[in-house]
């Protein structure tokens, strides 16, 4: 017996997950479907790509470090889209990388929220429900590491961007 009253498909708010560890999909698309939203769920960016342009969603949740498209460079994609609609939509960035420089890059990119893993329903659902009181970006403050090392993964990650 389904535990949330059935969505109308043409009324429900859509949501895009983009995470390469399934069980992190499953937990953040349980929260988001419990806030109203129809949810797809990427294993990469690449996937998550395709089905933003597929059908466009209300907002999208993305890990940095993924295959075949890391977060960054699918942030990158969506806010430099043709379609306004597009490159208009809620980008929220998690990474349980330890970088002093993951907020600012997300803040360059135009990132929505940056959310440090693990995420709790709390910070999910006042995230989510700030982005969708009409406020386009959360102010990402003085909560970045004081010591600025950079990992190796991220370090691969964005040497690809040239502004970095």
């Amino acid at each position: 017996m389904p535990t949330t009253p059935p969505h109308d498909p043409e009324q429900s708010r859509r949501c895009v997950i983009a995470d390469d560890v399934r069980v992190i999909r499953e937990q953040l698309g349980q929260w988001m479907r419990e806030l109203g939203y129809s949810v797809v769920h990427a294993s990469c960016g690449a996937t998550a790509l395709a089905e933003l342009r597929r059908q466009s969603p209300d907002i999208v949740i993305a890990d940095i470090d993924m295959p075949h498209l890391s977060g960054l460079h699918l942030l990158q994609t969506v806010r430099s889209d043709a379609d306004p609609k597009v490159a208009a939509i809620p980008v929220i960035v998690s990474s349980s990388l330890e970088d002093g420089e993951i907020q600012r890059m997300v803040g360059t990119l135009g990132g929505s929220a940056y959310l440090k893993k693990p995420v709790s329903k709390e910070q999910l659902c006042a995230c989510v429900n700030y982005l969708t009181q009409g406020n386009t970006t959360i102010p990402l403050g003085e909560n970045t590491s004081a010591s600025h090392s950079v990992s190796a993964r991220f370090r691969r990650i964005a040497s690809e961007f040239r502004e970095f």
